[in-house]
C-alpha cells in the first residue's frame, strides 16, 4: 500500500474485544505510535457471549429463543463494530474495522494480520497471573510468540495498581 507520494504506508493492526484493555491500547496508538499516513486495521474477533441463557445452552427446545439469543448477540457485535468505525472518524484515522470468527482467536488474529501485510500489532493485556495465564491461556501471549512481525503489548495502569509486578525481581517500586 502506497500513499500519493509513493512513499509505502504503514498499516498496523489493533486487537479489539470491547475490554478497557483493548481501548487503552488504541488509546496508546494514537498518542505514542501513530504517524502520518498510517492505515488502521482494527480485528474484533466476534464471540457470542450470552450463550448460556440457563438450560437453553443445553436444551435447545424452543428454536425461537435461540434465534432471539443469537439476533441480540448479532445486534451487540454489530454495534461494537459500529463504534470501532466512528473510533477511526472521530480520530481523523483512515482504516478499517473487521470482524473475525473461528476456533482460536490467536491464530484467526495472526492469519488475518498476514493476509493485511501488517507492518505491526498492537495489542492489550489483561495481566493475567502465571497459573491463569498457564490454565486460561492469552491470546497477547500467543501473538507474541507467533507473529512475524512487531508487537507491541499495552499494559492498562490498573495492571501496575494491583501490584502484579511488585515481586518480580526486574521491577522496582
Amino acid at each position: 500500500m502506497e500513499t500519493k507520494e509513493g512513499k509505502k504506508t504503514r498499516r498496523v493492526v489493533i486487537a479489539m474485544d470491547g475490554s478497557e484493555h483493548s481501548h487503552y491500547a488504541f488509546k496508546w496508538y494514537l498518542t505514542k505510535l501513530r504517524l502520518p499516513g498510517d492505515f488502521l486495521s482494527l480485528l474484533h474477533f466476534a464471540t457470542y457471549e450470552n450463550m448460556s441463557y440457563g438450560a437453553v445452552s443445553l436444551f435447545p427446545g424452543d428454536p425461537s429463543i435461540v434465534e432471539k439469543i443469537i439476533n441480540t448477540e448479532e445486534k451487540r457485535i454489530s454495534e461494537f463494530i459500529d463504534k470501532l468505525g466512528s473510533l477511526l472518524q472521530e480520530n481523523g484515522i483512515e482504516g478499517e474495522v473487521l470482524r473475525l470468527s473461528g476456533e482460536h482467536a490467536g491464530q484467526v488474529l495472526l492469519k488475518k494480520a498476514e493476509e493485511l501485510q501488517a507492518d505491526m500489532i498492537v495489542t492489550g493485556s489483561r495481566g493475567l497471573g502465571t497459573v491463569r495465564r498457564t490454565v486460561l491461556g492469552s491470546i497477547s501471549d500467543y501473538i507474541i510468540h507467533h507473529a512475524h512481525v512487531p508487537v507491541v503489548v499495552c499494559k492498562h495502569v490498573s495492571h501496575h495498581k494491583h501490584g502484579h509486578h511488585d515481586s518480580h525481581p526486574h521491577h522496582h517500586k
